[in-house]
């Protein structure tokens, strides 16, 4: 416990030790998620994702390095949180978020950048999802739970900063952290939407 005194205030360590999550998606977002989920302690941490690791990857998904360009995204970050936290459960599954049962987790992690996978996966998912995404100035959190977003009336775009993706990501996993810990996250069914540009938060009803 003493790795974790410094949260204990704030998080249930017993719960969380006792949670199994999902991360979709190993990119910018989810380098970042999975890195503070693994630290927090969360017992089992599974990440999927299908695709390998180019060098435009680089600049924002800092678990990768030079050498490990073509090789699968989600082995290699697990290779790396094991070694972060060694207490810590962490699975890394080379494919789609289809081939895991995605309602055998206690929460799942949104951390995918294609608008179809979301989609398709807050359908097939039952239980909450931490929503999130970030591109061209723009991030969006949201934990979903009883309602579930309409991604076909939200732009996309690719244009993302490191840093962009940083500030959406912490707020991924702290609410997912909350979740995690019993304490209801204050985007239950809302959507945060940031202006990074302006540093403005606006939090809207789902």
């Amino acid at each position: 416990m003493e790795r974790y005194l410094r949260q204990a205030a704030i998080l249930d360590q017993e719960r969380l030790s006792r949670s199994r999550v999902l991360v979709a998606g190993t990119g910018g977002l989810g380098n970042f998620v999975a890195t503070e989920l693994v630290l927090a302690g969360v017992g089992n941490v599974d990440i999927v994702d299908p695709d390998v690791i180019e060098s435009h990857n680089l600049n924002r998904q800092f678990l990768f390095r030079e050498e490990d360009l073509g090789a699968p995204k989600a082995a290699v970050i697990a290779d790396r949180l094991k070694m972060v936290n060694p207490y810590v459960s962490v699975r890394g599954i080379v494919g789609s978020w289809r081939d895991v049962d995605v309602n055998d987790y206690d929460l799942v992690f949104d951390c995918m950048d294609a608008w179809t996978e979301k989609a398709g996966l807050m359908q097939e998912r039952k239980g909450p999802i931490v929503f999130g995404s970030v591109g061209s100035s723009v991030g969006m959190v949201s934990v979903l739970r009883a309602k579930r977003l309409n991604v076909s009336r939200i732009s996309s775009a690719s244009n993302v900063a490191a840093a962009h993706v940083g500030v959406v990501a912490s707020i991924m996993a702290l609410e997912g952290l909350r979740e995690l810990s019993g304490v209801p996250s204050v985007l239950r069914d809302k959507l945060l939407h940031i202006d990074l540009s302006r540093l403005v938060f606006t939090v809207l009803e789902v």
